[in-house]
């Protein structure tokens, strides 16, 4: 199962979202950069940067959107890349390590939590009585348990902000019987209101 390797192969759905992310930044990325000196790409859910037949995540898929595009891309261009397994980490590291990039593109690797990483940088950010650079946030969880909507809607109270979420239905569906999962669920919708929906009989 892919959430317990540290490279798996890629599936279909996964090539999809891969296009989605790519034809979005390449609209996005030129835009934005026009007009800011400072540019972030968030990827929430980095993954090990490669999959087993060697095609590129979501990390690298990103990168190169900047770097081959038609328009030449002048603003500082930053990449934060969390990942919460370490293995996989660890992997996306080696795999960035063999990039080359622009003097005025730069990344960082968080070992850690999505949630843990935004909220501290949303934290420094207004203890400085700052705001978020312009920002593309790509979200895309195995699960639901770890993209809680409180977080989503910090992100998005910073101008020109935007968020590509994955939503998992499938896990919902799966586990939304469960009371002991019904506290994760009020999380990842900012409220328990998703409840009155319990006796629906479709997905």
């Amino acid at each position: 199962m892919a959430s317990q390797q540290t490279i798996w192969p890629i599936e279909p759905h996964t090539l999809a979202k891969h296009q989605i992310l790519l034809k979005y930044l390449q609209a996005w990325l030129p835009i934005m950069s026009s007009w800011n000196g400072r540019v972030l790409y968030i990827d929430g859910f980095a993954g090990p940067g490669r999959y087993t037949g060697g095609e590129p995540g979501s990390p690298i898929v990103a990168i190169d959107a900047a770097i081959n595009h038609s328009a030449r891309i002048n603003a500082q261009l930053v990449f934060l890349f969390i990942e919460a397994d370490s293995n996989r980490a660890e992997h996306l590291e080696s795999v960035l390590a063999r990039k080359e990039l622009p003097p005025n593109f730069s990344y960082k690797v968080y070992n850690s939590e999505f949630g843990e990483v935004i909220t501290d940088v949303l934290d420094q950010m207004d203890e400085r009585r700052g705001r978020l650079a312009p920002a593309f946030v790509f979200v895309d969880p195995f699960g639901y348990s770890h993209t809680p909507f409180g977080v989503i809607r910090r992100l998005l109270g910073n101008p020109n902000c935007e968020v590509l979420i994955t939503f998992m239905y499938q896990f919902i569906n799966r586990f939304v019987s469960l009371p002991e999962q019904w506290g994760h669920l009020d999380q990842l919708y900012g409220t328990s209101d998703w409840r009155k929906v319990l006796q629906a009989q479709t997905p």
